[in-house]
């Protein structure tokens, strides 16, 4: 995952790297066992979460991203990564959640009920969280 992820090397050519070792993984199976990863770390993030929002301050903010395969969209459609920092003081957490959307909605989805203090950009969308 690693390599997909921090060293943005596509599963096709760590298929070929692998067969150069004298390994044969099909690009579908590498694909195949990053989802069934993602699926097991599923409760991870949820106890992230729960973590990030019992601390009194989350630092909120997000950033444009392409992604060139996602169904109903184009290629050059943008999209985000939310990134959010914050939980009890000395263990702090950061989550990153991917949305297709910028629009208040998703901090909201986000932060649920959270009642602590939300450090932002002057982006309106975070104004949803204050009127929620």
């Amino acid at each position: 995952m690693s390599l997909y992820n921090q060293d943005a090397l596509p599963l096709y050519r760590q298929s070929q790297i692998f067969a150069r070792h004298g390994i044969e993984i099909p690009r579908n199976t590498l694909a195949r066992w990053m989802v069934q990863v993602g699926d097991r770390l599923i409760p991870l993030v949820e106890a992230l979460r729960r973590h990030l929002l019992q601390g009194p301050l989350i630092h909120m903010d997000e950033t444009t991203l392409q992604v060139n395969t996602e169904a109903d969209r184009p290629a050059s459609a943008t999209s985000y990564m939310w990134l959010q920092r914050g939980g009890p003081p000395g263990q702090q957490v950061v989550l990153f959640d991917y949305d297709a959307s910028r629009a208040g909605r998703v901090p909201v989805r986000l932060l649920g009920d959270y009642a602590g203090r939300l450090v932002t950009d002057g982006y309106e969308g975070y104004a949803e969280v204050v009127r929620k």
